[in-house]
């Protein structure tokens, strides 16, 4: 086996073009306003023609760049926004047609390219993809004819909190909670909603949540309560699980949240009747909801619907929580078959997400010393193989040093000088600058740190490499801890040309670190749902600029797993699961 084929990026040239149809007379006076990346203008235009007569006269294109000096990139989007809030031109419904010439539209990318006047940045008009479409039109068919609960079973990315903010919309709602395991994804539904639904209804977005505590466009209750003295405005309510669970109207100990309960005591002492919701979203469904305490503490919010969201639900799938008719899917698969077999006229939505690919190795044969001998594990008298459990290989003493400290020594090495292995030349250690190395214990993470930071022959290959540690150690919350971790990530990438992210389940989860490439799998995690979280925490749209001037767009990400039989577990689990649902 040669060295690996690792390509994370390729070269891309944003354009902006515009053409026209002048011997078809529907589109007479209109003009088609697009946008390409990998494909040349010509190329795409040809392409949207391949199954028309019609005559096209492509009028202009230029650079998808801000010309005001910061060379930052924009793509249609943005543009056709500006046409129809800041220019007023009136465009076609689901098209990117707009009523003007090719002239004046060239005019009108000249001042929003060099950001004279500048863009309505009260909110943005917004298309769902398709499969965004069926799921809202799935769930909302479903809510009319009586139904309770629904579940989107989708992959990281697919749009949930969008496509969660139009089914509201389509529905009506005027009284939505949610709910979330995860607060860091707190601010994610804040901006959406300003951003997309905010501005144009007559809704408000309310949360005491501390991490929001201050953001544009958040209001607390009692805020939402003042303003609403005088108005009729709808609430969307966000609270963490964390938070709901404290309280002492869901098992807690504290008296807050009462107006979420069916009921609750006020201020006065007297008996209240809490808010009635319209709709409650269960956000990241696939944690920490099937307890006990949590399931009391659901049973006494007081709902119409129930909409559950994951990527992961393999325990509520296994359980038979919903009927076919409750579960809309949309997988990677689904994804990139959606990416591959595009062929409309406008840009193809999918053409960011990039392909997810895996390389397993066995960790055995790396350490063949230590294979021969076997590793003795805790309270246990027979040696195993520790290519079988990744965990015991990077187990650590009570003085927090590793108990196999020369093989994992040799494991990193191996990454470097191996010919099969993933950094073993400067291209590879290029495509993959940004990585993700997930262990299970705190302990071990900051073993790794400590060995690479100064251990000899390792600091000769690490030393290029900032190593954030990205390891909580109890003494703050979760939603802290990940805040924490998240900003360490993003200001190490943004001073370093390499960085390699040691986490022990932080950022896994509702969290986007755009400029990892690849993730490396060193602990034996069992849980399909944390194992599928976690892998596609690399599998997200980013793209840069390069030393050398030109854009780079991110086409694959990468996981490396170093136990083969575990992963043959987990995605058999998960296949079992699919057919399921």
């Amino acid at each position: 086996m040669n060295t690996p084929n690792i390509r994370s990026f390729e070269q891309v040239v944003p354009m902006i073009y515009a053409y026209s149809h002048p011997d078809y007379i529907p589109h007479q006076g209109w003009t088609k306003i697009g946008y390409t990346e990998k494909q040349s203008v010509e190329e795409r235009v040809r392409q949207q023609h391949h199954t028309s007569d019609i005559a096209y006269k492509i009028l202009w294109r230029d650079n998808a760049i801000y010309k005001d000096g910061s060379g930052l990139p924009f793509t249609d989007h943005e543009f056709h926004h500006y046409l129809s809030t800041v220019a007023h031109v009136k465009r076609k419904p689901k098209t990117e047609w707009f009523q003007v010439d090719g002239p004046e539209a060239r005019e009108y990318f000249d001042e929003f390219a060099a950001r004279r006047p500048a863009a309505d940045e009260s909110g943005l008009s917004y298309t769902l993809r398709e499969e965004q479409d069926r799921a809202v039109t799935m769930t909302t068919d479903w809510f009319r004819k009586g139904g309770k609960q629904f579940l989107w079973n989708a992959k990281p990315r697919f749009g949930k909190t969008l496509s969660t903010y139009d089914l509201i919309v389509r529905m009506g709602f005027q009284r939505v909670l949610i709910v979330t395991n995860r607060p860091s994804i707190a601010n994610s539904w804040a901006e959406d909603f300003n951003k997309f639904i905010g501005w144009q209804h007559e809704l408000c977005f309310v949360s005491d949540s501390d991490s929001l505590r201050g953001k544009p466009g958040v209001l607390t209750k009692a805020e939402y309560n003042e303003i609403n003295r005088d108005a009729d405005k709808g609430m969307v309510a966000f609270v963490s699980l964390q938070d709901l669970k404290g309280s002492i109207y869901f098992g807690g100990k504290f008296p807050k949240l009462g107006w979420i309960a069916k009921e609750y005591i006020d201020d006065f002492g007297e008996r209240k009747k809490g808010m009635s919701f319209d709709l409650l979203v269960v956000d990241e469904a696939q944690e920490g909801i099937e307890t006990y305490k949590t399931e009391k503490a659901f049973d006494n919010i007081q709902r119409g619907h129930t909409l559950y969201l994951s990527g992961t639900p393999f325990k509520q799938l296994a359980g038979d929580q919903f009927s076919n008719k409750e579960i809309f899917n949309w997988s990677y698969a689904d994804e990139q078959d959606a990416k591959t077999r595009w062929q409309e006229e406008e840009y193809n939505p999918y053409e960011n997400l990039p392909q997810l690919l895996m390389y397993t190795y066995q960790l055995g044969p790396m350490i063949y010393d230590q294979l021969n001998r076997g590793i003795v594990l805790e309270d246990e008298d027979e040696a195993v193989d520790p290519a079988f459990d990744l965990n015991e290989f990077f187990l650590t003493d009570d003085n927090g040093k590793f108990l196999h400290r020369d093989d994992i020594k040799k494991f990193l090495l191996m990454l470097f000088k191996g010919e099969k292995y993933p950094f073993s030349t400067p291209e590879l250690r290029k495509e993959l600058s940004h990585t993700m190395w997930y262990l299970n214990r705190v302990a071990s993470a900051k073993a790794l740190y400590k060995l690479m930071r100064e251990d000899e022959d390792l600091k000769a290959l690490f030393d290029e490499y900032e190593i954030v540690l990205a390891a909580g150690d109890g003494r703050l919350s979760e939603e802290e801890e990940t805040q924490k971790s998240y900003d360490k990530v993003k200001q190490a990438i943004s001073e370093h040309e390499k960085t390699i992210t040691l986490t022990v389940g932080q950022l896994t989860v509702g969290v986007t670190i755009p400029e990892w490439s690849g993730v490396f799998m060193l602990c034996n995690m069992q849980s399909p749902s944390s194992y599928m979280q976690a892998a596609f925490r690399a599998q997200n749209p980013y793209s840069f600029k390069g030393a050398d001037g030109k854009r780079y767009r991110k086409e694959r990400a990468y996981l490396f797993d170093f136990d083969p039989a575990r992963t043959l577990i987990i995605y058999d689990q998960f296949a079992n699961s699919a057919t399921r649902s």
